[in-house]
């Protein structure tokens, strides 16, 4: 049995409160993706549509010129705990989706071991670091394709760390070629003690009044800046080309008090929205009644699958019986994978 037909037989249901399990014990963050089992579920219908590649990517390939060994199958392994059996896997699953689709799972002889534990523990294998599959969100990606500032606020933000950097990092730590410098590359100079590397990399103690007071102003100068560019994007976002926002009409969330915002996506291409919906409602801890006084529920749909009026109606019919607050509703098309709404609760 390959791992994509043990997702075939089990459902997210019945996989979840094993799922929930391995969230609290491994995760550091665990806490908030218990409330918000939704990215689970989502990953594991996206999952569930791709087909198995039993090809080897680019990635593997030169993990195999390097002489790392590539896998085809992957073996149980069974844990006696008292009165349970605990499982693991003979080796994490870490490369595409849909290479580790065609693993083969090879089931210990001795051991009888639910579908929806092994199930579980092969969906927390391959969304530990990544949800959706697609390129742009991998760690691999981001890494060689910098985030690139689409704000003032986030423009100010990097001449600010550039400053900083260029003014405040001693001429020995800093590289000879300029190529490094544009990164804000350090270099540990040769010969230097650890007091120098202390005083640098970890900060000096004994530092003076009006450098620790430097240093506070630059702190507050950053966190300024990077809450009001992710407002910005936020506003940049409803408001976008083709949008039912007018430029302008969502201003005022610069100023807003305190907000929270969740973003839902459907695999699902019929009936998305009754899927977002199912997501918000049963696999989403929302705020507690009168936490926030309002809301914008912004639904982004892919190029030519815009939902029917029929389900937008539903969908704010749901939507205005689940949140017991203000709701205005805004809607656009993009060139996205999936059709996605941004739930953004807040108070003026």
């Amino acid at each position: 049995m390959i791992i994509k037909e043990l997702f075939n037989q089990v459902t997210f249901e019945e996989l979840c409160p094993q799922l929930k399990s391995y969230v609290k014990t491994y995760d550091v963050f665990g806490n908030d993706l218990v409330k918000h089992l939704y990215r689970f579920r989502e990953a594991y219908d996206r999952l569930r549509l791709l087909k198995p590649s039993g090809q080897l990517d680019s990635y593997i390939d030169k993990m195999l010129q390097n002489g790392v060994a590539v896998h085809k199958e992957v073996e149980v392994i069974c844990y006696d705990d008292s009165d349970k059996v605990n499982i693991n896997l003979s080796f994490d699953l870490e490369d595409s989706w849909e290479y580790n689709l065609s693993l083969e799972l090879v089931l210990p002889k001795d051991k009888t071991i639910s579908l929806a534990a092994l199930a579980a523990l092969c969906l927390w294998q391959l969304t530990y670091d990544n949800w959706s599959g697609y390129q742009e969100e991998s760690s691999i990606h981001r890494a060689l394709n910098p985030h690139k500032s689409s704000n003032k606020y986030e423009v100010a933000l990097v001449r600010l760390e550039n400053s900083i950097y260029k003014r405040q990092t001693p001429k020995l730590f800093l590289p000879k070629l300029k190529k490094y410098r544009l990164m804000r590359f350090t270099i540990l100079p040769t010969g230097a003690s650890n007091k120098m590397f202390n005083k640098f990399f970890k900060g000096d103690d004994r530092m003076n009044r009006s450098k620790r007071k430097r240093k506070y102003r630059q702190a507050k100068r950053k966190e300024f800046l990077k809450r009001m560019g992710n407002r910005q994007a936020v506003i940049d976002k409803f408001t976008m080309a083709g949008s039912s926002f007018t430029k302008g009409s969502c201003d005022y969330l610069l100023h807003i008090e305190n907000g929270e915002m969740i973003r839902f996506r459907s695999p699902i291409i019929e009936h998305a929205l009754d899927y977002i919906y199912t997501s918000m409602a049963d696999y989403c801890v929302l705020p507690p009644v009168g936490k926030f006084k309002e809301a914008i529920v912004f639904v982004v749909f892919k190029q030519g699958q815009v939902a029917s009026s029929l389900e937008i109606d539903n969908l704010k019919k749901h939507i205005e019986e689940l949140l017991p607050c203000s709701v205005i509703y805004g809607q656009a098309e993009d060139d996205v994978h999936e059709t996605e709404v941004t739930l953004l609760m807040f108070n003026r």
